[in-house]
């Protein structure tokens, strides 16, 4: 069923459409959330929190006419609110994405490689603007369209495209920074 069949059948009320739409957008919505917060029990509440205003939006017949961008708008929302509380500066590695000295021997050298060189773009993510950030997350790691991103961030498309390019500049920037000064 595409977003435009569930949004027509929310619109009717279906609860099997509103348990879709959870199961389609739940992990997506928690993994971006929790890029950008960096606190994987804070992104649970305020995925749920996403969610409860998806609900809310069915009861009050509040929906949109593109789902997927409408749902990002939401999380994207949230983290801002929950910014101008809390300020966030570093994002740190979760247990599960910090390489161990304890990993199994019989791992392949290029797992390893492609572990270090993606712990070190999440730390270069890190020292991004929250919204450079945002817009790399969205694009690289929850595969947005740059149309639904601009519509999520509110932006016009050549803006969004140009915000785009420097983030990808200056992430490549650090992380050339960071390999120079590990080789000399």
């Amino acid at each position: 069923m595409t977003d435009e069949q569930l949004l027509e059948q929310l619109k009717l009320r279906n609860k099997a459409a509103l348990e879709a739409v959870i199961y389609r957008y739940h992990a997506p919505i928690f993994s971006y959330i929790t890029r950008l917060v960096r606190h994987p029990h804070i992104a649970e509440d305020l995925t749920q929190e996403c969610f409860t205003r998806l609900c809310l939006a069915v009861r009050d017949g509040r929906l949109p006419n593109d789902l997927r961008p409408w749902m990002y708008t939401i999380a994207t929302n949230l983290c801002k609110d929950l910014w101008k509380k809390v300020s966030y500066k570093k994002e740190v590695l979760t247990d599960d994405q910090t390489l161990s000295a304890e990993q199994d021997q019989h791992t392949v050298a290029s797992i390893l490689d492609r572990q270090w060189q993606r712990e070190e773009v999440i730390r270069g993510l890190s020292l991004l603007s929250d919204e450079n950030r945002q817009i790399v997350v969205l694009r690289y790691y929850q595969d947005l369209k740059l149309q639904e991103i601009a519509i999520i961030m509110e932006l016009p498309l050549n803006t969004l495209k140009s915000k785009l390019y420097q983030a990808l500049k200056k992430l490549a920037q650090l992380l050339e920074d960071k390999e120079a000064a590990n080789d000399g």
